[in-house]
């Protein structure tokens, strides 16, 4: 296995329609990828078809993109997202659609009348922004305003009326009615499912949908207009949606309060999409199956199931993979069938009426999907292609789960790279890969252990879960697990007991020590060591910062810090992020730049050294100790204050945030004393020590930290004594760069 770099990319810089339902990857991963490897015009393969961002990237970057596609929302969405409408345009759908009447009203203000409440500041009336609801009592408890007249936000409790207001919609309702009928005949088996799909939505804002939906399908309009409109209605059924406040799907909570949902205004969710679903006016060529796009680059979609398009794959110059591996997300399926039967009928939800029936969708049915697929793609592809995996959101669970599937469908993993700070994973594989040979039978089991207990030795410090799950998926696909017998059985099955064999042998009883409080673990037989993996980092970014010489874009500085600790190495971007700021800063006229500090270049904090030590050794001498320089490590110096031959303290001075050295220097025999440090490395030891908890409690056990500027003011200022000087020496105390000074 050769390890790879974690390509850093870029986060997203706007929100993306339908952004809580989708994988969230970084931009600039799937085109920096496939620039390095392969040529414009070739064609990339995205199986799952679960990412319309992935293949729009892959598409600007030149190459041919072909992405089964069977839910009809994301096929608009690849639309869309590939020839996004310019603010004008739907800026004019939406007036279109504010000027029409219902009754004798306009469509705006009957709207935005249906949620009219008492601004809480002024008095004065206006539409609520949302209201949020009990979902034990089925009642709004309070409201968020932007009040059109004084301007202000506010949050405040319901009142009588409000209450009244919303409770005067039924569930039982005619527009209830045809709201499930868009979607499913009252006959049809699968109504059930549309029902409790549309329960989703509060009454109020079933009204109010299906009074903008009634308007827009009486439209005569051109297909481009209509899609405008269209795609207001689709922003709004997602924002309006109440399980977007649901757990996700690894288990985490999402950001509401539990047992509560908020009942968005929907007019505001419509003008919202003017924010995100607009673009500059370039397009991207989108074909349907058969038919090509050019060879400068654009995306052909197959309007089904992967398993169809598969045996039509055969002879077809596929010549990479691109595969953002999905997650069960039963939610955004069931809505997906609902928004395609409201916008297009019953016909057009109609292939999606095995997902609203479906109960198992869940990780071992995942696992099971995608070995599946993976294995029926291979067996049309040709040997040897190269294939990206990418792992949003990724959890222990479905790590597990996306690895385990593609190694049951024989693909061979050439590199695993994850940054828990992102909460993404890169994997990199090869789909039918020519024989490594027989392989020996293994205790998967000891080779999690093992590989465990490596990755901490390598690291030096504490780890992610994540990060030892890795180590551990790298070391099983090495070694050939599963069994190629085994992979003729059903990952789903397996999968649950590899959980398992996870959760015991990453575990106290096998010598692993847990911190929950940062999710990380060490390893009792482990003991701290001079130069953690964190201090390596810091050291590479230092001598990058001087290679530079010049202001660099951070994404650049990320990548290069990646290319330096390529695959299970990947140093966590916060950590990166703690270093940047302390050695560099931003550049005023770029701040995406960045540039080593003037007071940290080298000739200035070997200034800075020879200072501190004179400061010290002057405090020691007027204290009446005798005064000693020791020999010690690289780039620090060492006094020591003696009494009688004894020593009384011992300071070390050092530029960096290298603490394991000065703390590991006497070996199991634990030295005490005082460690002399620039200010600015204040954040990044806080970062350091929080992700370390055995360094921590070594440094707190035995050692003081001193920042440079308050020696400085302590020379200043004078009245040391062998009374007080250690306790005005903690006077300003390292626990942050906070330009405010302490009193003395």
């Amino acid at each position: 296995m050769k390890d790879q770099p974690y390509l850093h990319g870029e986060a997203l810089t706007r929100i993306s329609p339908l952004q809580s339902y989708l994988p969230g990857i970084r931009t600039g991963v799937v085109g920096n990828w496939l620039s390095s490897s392969f040529s414009a015009g070739d064609w990339v393969l995205c199986p799952f078809g679960s990412s319309p961002l992935a293949a729009v990237e892959a598409a600007q970057a030149g190459f041919r993109v072909l992405i089964p596609i069977h839910n009809p929302i994301l096929r608009f969405l690849v639309k869309k997202l590939a020839a996004p409408p310019s603010p004008e345009d739907l800026n004019s759908a939406l007036v279109k659609l504010a000027s029409s009447y219902k009754g004798k009203e306009r469509l705006k203000p009957h709207l935005l009348s249906l949620y009219e409440t008492d601004c809480p500041l002024c008095g004065r009336k206006t539409s609520a922004v949302s209201f949020l609801w009990d979902n034990a009592s089925r009642q709004p408890v309070s409201k968020i305003c932007r009040c059109n007249a004084c301007g202000e936000e506010s949050v405040a409790d319901v009142t009588e009326v409000d209450l009244k207001n919303a409770l005067a919609f039924s569930d039982q309702s005619p527009t209830h009615a045809r709201a499930l009928t868009r979607v499913a005949s009252p006959s049809d088996p699968i109504r059930i499912q549309v029902e409790n799909a549309l329960a989703t939505y509060p009454p109020r804002s079933v009204y109010a949908l299906f009074t903008a939906l009634n308007k827009v399908t009486g439209f005569s309009l051109p297909e481009g207009e209509r899609s405008h409109l269209e795609i207001l209605l689709l922003q709004a059924f997602y924002r309006c949606s109440q399980t977007l406040m649901l757990s996700n799907s690894d288990g985490e909570q999402g950001t509401s309060e539990p047992g509560n949902y908020r009942e968005e205004n929907v007019w505001y969710a419509m003008e919202e999409a003017l924010e995100c679903w607009t673009g500059d006016g370039q397009s991207i060529p989108v074909r349907s199956w058969p038919e090509k796009p050019p060879e400068s680059g654009g995306i052909t979609i197959f309007p089904g199931r992967v398993k169809e398009l598969i045996p039509q794959l055969i002879g077809f110059p596929i010549r990479a993979v691109v595969m953002v591996y999905p997650q069960p997300t039963p939610e955004f399926w069931s809505l997906s069938a609902l928004w395609t039967g409201w916008l297009w009928g019953q016909e057009a939800a109609a292939p999606l009426r095995g997902i609203l029936s479906s109960r198992d969708l869940d990780w071992p049915w995942m696992t099971h999907a995608s070995q599946i697929t993976l294995r029926e793609l291979s067996e049309v592809l040709p040997d040897e292609i190269p294939a990206l995996g990418l792992m949003p959101e990724v959890g222990t669970h479905s790590l597990l789960s996306w690895t385990s599937g593609s190694l049951a469908a024989g693909l061979r993993l050439q590199s695993l790279a994850l940054d828990p700070d992102h909460r993404q994973a890169q994997s990199c594989w090869t789909i039918n890969p020519t024989s490594s040979g027989p392989r020996t039978a293994i205790d998967h089991r000891a080779l999690i252990r093992k590989a465990g207990l490596e990755a901490l030795k390598r690291s030096g410090e504490p780890l992610h879960t994540l990060s030892l799950y890795s180590a551990g998926v790298s070391s099983l696909a090495d070694a050939g697990y599963p069994e190629p017998e085994s992979r003729l059985a059903d990952a789903g099955e397996y999968y649950p007991q590899l959980l398992v064999d996870y959760e015991e042998n990453i575990a106290y009883r096998q010598g692993f020590l847990h911190y929950p409080e940062i999710e990380s673990w060490w390893h009792q037989e482990l003991d701290l060591v001079p130069l953690t993996l964190s201090d390596r980092v810091e050291k590479m970014l230092v001598r990058k910062l001087l290679e530079y010489k010049r202001p660099v874009q951070e994404s650049v500085i990320f990548q290069d810090i990646n290319d330096a600790f390529p695959g299970l190495g990947t140093p966590r971007s916060g950590l990166v992020k703690a270093c940047l700021s302390s050695y560099a800063e931003q550049d005023p006229d770029r701040p995406s730049c960045w540039v080593l500090k003037t007071n940290d270049q080298p000739a200035s904090r070997k200034q800075d050294l020879k200072e501190m030590g004179e400061i010290i050794t002057s405090f020691g001498r007027n204290l009446g100790y005798q005064v000693s320089n020791r020999e010690v490590p690289e780039n620090l110096s060492l006094v020591v204050w003696e009494d009688g031959g004894t020593d009384v303290e011992r300071f070390y001075i050092s530029a960096s945030g290298l603490l394991g050295k000065i703390v590991t220097a006497g070996g199991k025999d634990r030295k005490k004393g005082w460690i002399i440090l620039p200010g600015s490395r204040a954040g990044l030891i806080h970062t350091k020590l929080r992700q370390n908890p055995i360094l921590a409690e070594a440094l707190q056990e035995n050692w003081k930290l001193i920042k440079y500027r308050h020696l400085r003011r302590l020379r200043e200022q004078g009245g040391l004594t062998r009374a007080n000087y250690q306790e005005r020496f903690c006077l300003d105390p390292f626990t942050s760069d906070s330009p405010q000074l302490p009193l003395i």
